[in-house]
């Protein structure tokens, strides 16, 4: 009788532990949503602000390269030690690019703050695509805590069960041994799936830009009932189309093939540099005269040869980058798709009645083996083919939207086309 007053103490204390840690679960903060994930991206995440100030560097550097230069006033007096008198000079000096050198370097400044703003928008959808991805991970390894953790209280209830069973004689020794065995690889198991969700949260931390803390949980993925609406019959021609209209990586390639074009036309021009054109006034002899002086640049020895070779490479590189961009975001656009119709070609049909079938076979297996038509090797297989076939569910549903996830990125749709997916 104490021992099966202790057994059943023991009983209700891994009761008590997991309720305690269900209740813990629910009484933690609210969960975070995605939309939420999104807007603290946009203002937490340090690299958006370090591609903001990338930004301003370089369209401040292509601004100041095409400025117009400014005048230079002098005052200059000759004959200082003549008997004969002084002479004193006031004159005002302005180059004047009368070649349009400056013209291109100022489309060049355009160009280039188009090509930034639009890395800057690259930057951005990467910290964007990177947070919703570590949300869909941390909620699937929330989700599969959660089965743990299920797993382990059904183990652990077994194994008293027949702890009991087994003082009373009423099941071998050896079956009551094999359900303890069985709890104690189940509680293996949930400190492996909550280690994973620790990590989960702590990388969901970083791509969202700050530290790991309490306020990071995100709701238990959810298996998917239904597709998600984004599979809607886009042929691979307009998907392509879309992402060449939209992705901001070829934005940036057209932008910097244009800057350097400019830059190309701008050292064209400069071999012939800025005309000094000279008006001022000179005193001598107590009398003042106008002056008037233009000073033209002979390109004799420099005919910038050099600064036209560089800029006619540079404009052979970028536009050699646009291609390679324009391949990256064609071969980006086919995986997407491609891996999105894999899955939702391996869409489970009926996913609730797969959860529904699941949960019936572990059923019938409890109460086979509680009435003795089953043994304990044919318990522990159902429920972990229960247990398999939910964590396939969750898995298959977490990659089905990071494969949207990827689809959306690859065309350049904005992300808040997956806030309605399930």
């Amino acid at each position: 009788m104490t021992r099966h007053l202790a057994l059943a103490l023991a009983v209700g204390l891994a009761f008590g532990a997991t309720a305690e840690l269900s209740a813990q679960a629910r009484a933690g903060p609210r969960d975070l949503t995605l939309a939420e994930a999104l807007r603290i991206v946009e203002e937490r995440q340090p690299i958006l602000a370090m591609a903001s100030a990338r930004r301003q560097l370089a369209t401040a550097q292509a601004r100041q390269d095409a400025a117009v230069t400014n005048p230079t006033a002098e005052w200059r007096r000759e004959g200082a030690s003549s008997v004969s008198g002084t002479d004193a000079f006031l004159t005002v000096t302005q180059p004047v690019d009368v070649t349009g050198r400056r013209l291109a370097l100022r489309a060049a400044a355009r160009a280039i703050d188009t090509r930034m703003l639009a890395d800057s928008t690259t930057v951005a959808r990467a910290a964007q695509a990177e947070a919703v991805r570590a949300y869909w991970r941390a909620s699937l390894a929330r989700a599969l805590l959660g089965l743990a953790i299920e797993q382990r209280s059904d183990a652990e209830r077994l194994a008293t069960t027949d702890s009991i069973r087994a003082c009373e004689g009423a099941i071998a020794e050896a079956s009551a041994m094999r359900a303890a065995l069985e709890a104690a690889r189940a509680r293996l198991a949930e400190s492996g799936a909550a280690a994973e969700w620790a990590r989960a949260r702590a990388e969901l931390g970083r791509a969202l830009g700050m530290s790991e803390d309490s306020s990071l949980d995100v709701a238990a993925l959810t298996p998917i009932v239904e597709a998600p609406t984004i599979e809607a019959a886009w042929t691979p021609d307009a998907l392509l189309a879309q992402a060449r209209a939209t992705r901001s990586e070829l934005t940036a390639a057209r932008a910097a093939l244009e800057a350097t074009r400019a830059r190309e036309r701008a050292a064209t021009r400069g071999a012939l540099g800025d005309v000094g054109f000279q008006a001022g006034q000179k005193r001598t002899g107590g009398q003042s005269f106008g002056v008037l002086a233009v000073a033209l640049p002979i390109p004799l020895w420099n005919q910038n040869r050099a600064a036209r070779d560089a800029a006619i490479a540079e404009r052979r590189l970028a536009d050699a980058e646009l291609r390679a961009v324009d391949v990256s975001v064609s071969a980006d656009v086919a995986a997407a798709a491609a891996s999105y119709e894999t899955l939702l070609a391996a869409r489970p049909r009926g996913s609730t009645s797969l959860i529904a079938r699941a949960d019936e076979v572990a059923r019938i297996a409890d109460g086979a083996y509680g009435a003795g038509g089953a043994s304990l090797l044919e318990l522990l297989d159902a429920r972990r083919a229960r247990a398999d076939a939910l964590a396939a569910l969750l898995r298959w549903s977490a990659d089905l939207r990071l494969a949207a996830l990827d689809l959306v990125r690859a065309t350049g749709r904005p992300f808040t086309d997956l806030l309605e997916k399930p």
